[in-house]
């Protein structure tokens, strides 16, 4: 459930209480009727740069039970991640994937045991499944074909599910499109890219930052031009974002922070740009984008061939340029993020430069 009302509330992981555990876990599995949290002990987990992840383990019975443990998230304890986090409304949109869109899809999601946000503040918590053999992918490593393939899958199941459905459609916070949305966005971007150069600029390849240059002239049509929305996306479909496990061919898939209404190619393109290697993109894309087509049909989706697919991946192969620049500029700096981005932008770079996607841009981004 979403609340928003502040005695509910517990801002971040010191605040939290055996008695408010107590409180909110009482209609789940976590605890038996007329159970209590006696004590519990927090760890943190996650390479998140939007929001502090902690693991909760509590003790809920005599000496010897059973342990148990949850997974609990909040806004970012870092004031510049905190504010990018309330003006991109991405808190909120994680709570609100939790609670309104979960049902309506087939993804495999972490079960939700309780979740509130205080909309004016960004402040946060959703408290989590843990799932205790599950491994968070790699991104600086990539992932292998099989492992691609089964993520593909799983993003089918979420995206046939919700296709044309007008309940979601109907969500204000997914949809956040438009002419206003775009003009912000690509004053953004654009702003924040002799920054990225600043920071970045002797770590690239050379073409690749000469790509980015023309593409920022054009990122306004871009973003204008993309293809209509059909769907829910998720925004950050990457292996970061995915929890994986032995034996266990699907993936949990985490993160929620960019759901939005969108078209079918965007989170596609996205994973195969930036979760494989380029080597590893050349030689499966292909194939991993067809298993990805025959996934979205067996889920319903009659009216989206895979040429249609096909064409509009190329172009929105570029929004793994906008995310990669956008979010190393706007949440806390870490070695770790410096070097997911600097690795983010040679792969998409590299993908558009494989897809011939500039064809599809203005004239004025070859000027």
């Amino acid at each position: 459930m979403i609340e928003s009302k502040e005695s509910a509330m517990v801002r971040r992981p010191e605040d939290l209480t055996a008695s408010w555990l107590t409180s909110v876990l009482a209609s789940t599995e976590l605890l038996e009727r007329g159970g209590a949290v006696n004590s519990f002990t927090t760890l943190p987990v996650g390479t998140g740069q939007m929001a502090d992840t902690v693991w909760v383990a509590v003790d809920t019975g005599p000496a010897g039970a059973k342990s148990r443990s949850l997974i609990a998230k909040f806004a970012s304890a870092d004031e510049q991640s905190r504010s990018t986090g309330l003006m991109t409304r991405a808190y909120e949109i994680e709570v609100g994937s939790y609670s309104e869109v979960a049902r309506h899809i087939r993804t495999r999601m972490l079960a939700c045991y309780y979740s509130a946000i205080e909309p004016g503040t960004g402040w946060f918590v959703i408290l989590l499944e843990d799932i205790t053999d599950g491994v968070q992918g790699e991104q600086l490593d990539g992932c292998d074909v099989e492992v691609a393939e089964a993520a593909l899958v799983e993003m089918a199941a979420l995206y046939g599910p919700a296709w044309s459905d007008p309940n979601l459609a109907g969500l204000e916070w997914l949809q956040r499109g438009g002419p206003e949305s775009d003009q912000f966005m690509a004053g953004l971007v654009t702003s924040l890219w002799p920054g990225f150069i600043e920071r970045y600029g002797t770590r690239p390849d050379q073409g690749h930052l000469e790509l980015c240059d023309r593409f920022m002239a054009v990122l306004g049509p871009w973003l204008a031009g993309r293809p209509a929305g059909t769907t829910v996306v998720h925004g950050d479909f990457r292996l970061d974002n995915l929890l994986l496990c032995d034996g266990d061919p699907r993936p949990f898939v985490v993160d929620w922070q960019t759901a939005s209404w969108g078209s079918a190619a965007s989170d596609v393109s996205y994973f195969l740009g930036g979760s494989l290697t380029v080597d590893n993109r050349r030689h499966h894309g292909r194939h991993l984008l067809r298993a990805y087509h025959d996934a979205l049909v067996d889920h319903g989706v009659g009216d989206y061939g895979i040429d249609q697919l096909e064409e509009d991946a190329r172009l929105l192969c570029f929004g793994g340029l906008v995310m990669s620049v956008g979010a190393s500029m706007l949440v806390k700096r870490t070695d770790r993020g410096d070097d997911m981005f600097v690795a983010s932008i040679a792969r998409y770079a590299q993908q558009a430069l494989d897809l011939e996607a500039e064809s599809l841009l203005s004239p004025t981004a070859h000027t």
